[in-house]
């Protein structure tokens, strides 16, 4: 399927109405291209402020932009393209997304927004960090928040989780295929991580929270080993080729010294060679280093984590971008649900 059919399907998917509305969101490159494109095909009038990053100029996000536009002449809305955000601009708009560009959303930025905007996060709740947008002032204004159900059939972002664990194996430069893995895991990540693991390699242990147990399919090559943050490994795993390791807050080291939910020291006794791919969350890598306990990659930017989606494919941005319009459509509205399925996840 080619990306202007991907985009139709979305906006079909989601019945994305936008009609008479005005998005200020970003002006990128890449995958990150489709969110105004997606606004204006949904007929606002949209905002596109860029600038100039490592991943290309304000100029060829503008074209990227405007090429996927030439597609879809019939397109209800308009695109402006800003380098510079005036409190003209922000004033204008219905719908501020969280996005690159945009962020941090600062109470410098939204001292300027007229009653009634709302904030589409454009990720989960429990992803959300402090740094990109200001809680407390939106709080004391009555500003909107919310995020994506990033697991709603229309947007199904989770379901990458798997796909992006595997390619995030090969990348570190190690084999499923008759080896044996460990995933450790706090959060709503490892039932969709396992069930593409578990097919692919030996044999893959669990370490979770017992609450989470439910969302594992357990048999041959899917084993309970213990309850998060415990960590308990039998023979059969000391040997195990990785361990793969998301935790949240990603940006709260857990694993680490002594006093942390899990201590590095009993990973180092309980495996004879720990090799820690950080799917997710912040690790100590200065006690990694004095403990001589490899890891992968070598920098994770605290609060991401170490593969995005992005790197298997563009469809699960494309997905979550237009979750995220959805979610301030429906805002505006003071609705949650799509389907009769809850979308919009209500922070504020």
């Amino acid at each position: 399927m080619n990306l202007t059919s991907k985009i139709a399907k979305i906006l079909e998917d989601l019945q994305l109405d936008l009609h008479q509305k005005t998005v200020l969101t970003e002006c990128a490159t890449g995958a990150y291209a489709i969110t105004p494109v997606l606004a204006c095909l949904a007929g606002a009038e949209v905002y596109a402020y860029g600038r100039d990053t490592k991943y290309g100029t304000f100029e060829d996000a503008q074209i990227e932009i405007e090429y996927l536009l030439q597609h879809f002449p019939e397109g209800a809305g308009k695109v402006h393209f800003i380098e510079a955000l005036t409190p003209e601009i922000i004033q204008k708009a219905d719908i501020i997304t969280n996005s690159g560009h945009l962020r941090p959303l600062s109470n410098e930025k939204l001292q300027y927004a007229k009653k009634g905007v709302v904030l589409p996060l454009m990720y989960e709740n429990w992803e959300f960090r402090e740094q990109d947008l200001d809680l407390p002032f939106c709080k004391q204004h009555n500003i909107p928040v919310a995020g994506t159900n990033e697991r709603h059939p229309d947007v199904d972002v989770f379901n990458y989780l798997g796909d992006m664990a595997l390619k995030f194996i090969f990348d570190a430069g190690l084999c499923l295929y008759k080896n044996t893995f460990i995933l450790i895991c706090n959060n709503d990540f490892g039932g969709y991580i396992a069930k593409v693991l578990a097919k692919n390699c030996a044999k893959l242990g669990i370490i979770d929270k017992v609450e989470n147990k439910k969302n594992y399919t357990l048999g041959e090559h899917c084993v309970w080993l213990s309850d998060y943050p415990h960590v308990e490994v039998p023979a059969e795993f000391r040997e195990a080729e990785a361990i793969i390791y998301t935790a949240s807050p990603f940006n709260e080291v857990l694993l680490g010294g002594s006093g942390k939910s899990i201590c590095l020291t009993t990973l180092q006794e309980q495996f004879s060679a720990p090799y820690l791919l950080r799917y997710a969350g912040d690790i100590d890598t200065t006690l990694c280093n004095l403990l001589d306990i490899d890891y992968y990659p070598a920098q994770v930017k605290s609060g991401h984590m170490g593969i995005i989606p992005s790197e298997i494919g563009d469809d699960a941005i494309y997905r979550l971008q237009g979750g995220g319009l959805k979610v301030g459509e429906l805002m505006l509205r003071q609705e949650t649900h799509y389907k009769n399925q809850m979308i919009a996840e209500i922070l504020l």
